[in-house]
């Protein structure tokens, strides 16, 4: 089995497969991190994953680069607002990652889209991209 048909047997719940072959699959959280960014739906097949809507946004003309460097080990969505609104990690939007879901911060540490919000947030960040 490819790595790809283990994650989606492992991850059925979490990919909301649109009925069709010609829709591909797409989960929540990503459509509404790339739609924030005003990027349809129709105009891309797979975003399961953080790279598949990377790639998205590269297509569409956004420059997406890391700052997990900047953001530090073992760093909680809530300290990475923290050093965002201290000025310490500089940037307009970062599509951050946590196990299982993505979501958009803005520059001054405020959450834009979050499909699973949470009051306070401990959840550990595995990825932070910068896109401008």
């Amino acid at each position: 089995m490819s790595v790809s048909k283990q994650w989606r047997a492992g991850n059925a719940k979490k990919v909301a497969k649109i009925q069709g072959e010609e829709y591909g699959y797409k989960t929540v959280c990503a459509s509404s991190v790339l739609t924030f960014f005003g990027i349809s739906r129709d105009s891309y097949r797979y975003a399961q994953t953080i790279s598949d809507a990377m790639n998205v946004l590269r297509r569409n003309g956004f420059s997406v680069r890391s700052r997990k460097s900047a953001a530090g080990k073992n760093c909680t969505i809530g300290k990475f607002r923290t050093k965002v609104r201290s000025g310490k990690i500089e940037g307009e939007y970062f599509l951050v990652r946590v196990e299982g879901h993505a979501m958009v911060v803005r520059g001054d540490g405020t959450t834009v889209v979050d499909t699973d919000p949470r009051k306070v947030d401990r959840r550990r960040i595995t990825h932070v991209y910068r896109v401008a």
